[in-house]
């Protein structure tokens, strides 16, 4: 899939369900990687008001500000973020932010939780594992949830939190779009939203 092709089928996520904050995040990001950063704007800010806790959200709204030379705007996105994401413990996005923000010689706001992962809390976890989407380290999908390189990059790098999360956030994608899974494009495209969804785009 191109880009183009990316932006037009998370645009058309995000036109068929307003409320859902996994197509305007999509569709956002979309944007950004394809350098259209005025456009990004909008459907960054739709995704964060549709869930003010979408950490990744602000790191890539900051980027998009910071890419379009508004440092100022850049910084204070980057910190709200970064301190709504130590508050919910999703350590990854927070640690990546405190980065930005060292970068362009920002304050780094104090955190309350420790800077390195915690031990598990409950449940069984690799050595070193912290979820994709939340960095939590601890509830870590026990074993690939379906075959192929796709599901053991889920059971290596999502907890089940997450993975719960996505289950009826797929059924929507698959309904809203109307993917046939038994295509290859179908599958593709539901592929590339649960990926985004878990934030293993990349990976």
């Amino acid at each position: 899939m191109d880009q183009d092709q990316k932006i037009q089928q998370f645009k058309q996520m995000a036109d068929a369900d307003p409320e859902n904050e996994l197509g305007h995040f999509s569709y956002a990001k979309a944007l950004l990687e394809a350098g259209q950063h005025e456009e990004a704007i909008r459907p960054f800010f739709r995704a964060i008001e549709l869930r003010p806790t979408m950490s990744k959200a602000y790191q890539l709204l900051g980027e998009t500000y910071e890419a379009m030379g508004k440092r100022n705007e850049a910084v204070d996105t980057v910190t709200k973020g970064a301190k709504i994401a130590d508050e919910q413990g999703d350590v990854m996005p927070r640690n990546t932010m405190a980065t930005l923000l060292e970068k362009w010689e920002a304050p780094v706001p104090d955190f309350k939780a420790t800077t390195a992962p915690a031990a598990p809390t409950s449940g069984s976890s690799a050595p070193g594992f912290s979820c994709s989407r939340c960095g939590r380290p601890d509830n870590q999908v026990p074993k690939p949830p379906f075959k192929g390189e796709l599901g053991v990059k889920i059971a290596d790098n999502v907890c089940i939190g997450c993975w719960q999360e996505w289950i009826p956030m797929g059924t929507k994608v698959i309904n809203e779009l109307g993917l046939a899974l038994s295509s290859e494009s179908g599958q593709q495209s539901y592929d590339q939203y649960m990926l985004e969804f878990l934030q293993l785009d990349g990976r």
